[in-house]
């Protein structure tokens, strides 16, 4: 929800484009005179991160993306898309799923988490899933370990979304803001378990 929260709080009520959200950002970025605010769904960014068109996006391309989300709604309940979205995302230090995010930022918080009965990504605080949902829009800007002042001012920013859209109450919102991030020596980036560890990254 932490994620829904800051990246698309109207998920559970558009059709995969989110024609109020366009309009939004539109007139932001117009009196910003530059992008300070994006449109797209969870759905446009799920179908975005399959199509793996980060770098070539026309405006037709776009488009596509829009019709692709519209269809993928029409066939996929929101909760199999949230979770689908989720496992593919890019959370920062080579973690790409919730579950291996909530493993590498936090597996030090639940000892004996990160098994098929007991996966991290279940037993996390509001504060914990604030700060990887902070971390999705800008993995490295956001990055608790490279900068810290940086990560805890969006996780807060994600915590009062939540409170702000129900998700939290005002006594989580309290505690949680008062949560310490994870210490750098605390965040373990996966380990590739391969015979060719250097070739299954690339």
């Amino acid at each position: 929800l932490a994620v829904v929260a800051v990246e698309d709080e109207r998920f559970y009520e558009h059709h995969g484009v989110d024609y109020q959200g366009v309009a939004r950002a539109m007139i932001l970025n117009l009196r910003a005179g530059t992008i300070v605010q994006g449109g797209s769904t969870i759905t446009e960014q799920f179908v975005k991160n399959a199509l793996e068109a980060q770098n070539s996006r026309t405006v037709f391309q776009k488009f596509r993306e829009a019709a692709l989300a519209y269809q993928i709604e029409r066939h996929w309940d929101k909760d199999k898309i949230l979770t689908e979205y989720l496992n593919t995302v890019y959370f920062g230090s080579g973690a790409y799923g919730v579950e291996a995010a909530a493993r590498t930022y936090f597996e030090s918080n639940h000892p004996g988490c990160g098994t098929d009965e007991l996966p991290c990504a279940e037993v996390l605080t509001p504060a914990e899933a604030a700060l990887m949902a902070g971390i999705v829009q800008n993995p490295y800007g956001y990055d608790p370990k490279i900068n810290p002042e940086a990560a805890l001012l969006r996780r807060n920013t994600v915590l009062q979304k939540m409170l702000e859209q129900g998700f939290i109450t005002q006594d989580q919102y309290d505690e949680s803001i008062k949560e310490a991030l994870p210490a750098a020596s605390e965040i373990s980036p996966p380990k590739i378990d391969s015979e060719a560890p250097y070739f299954t990254s690339w």
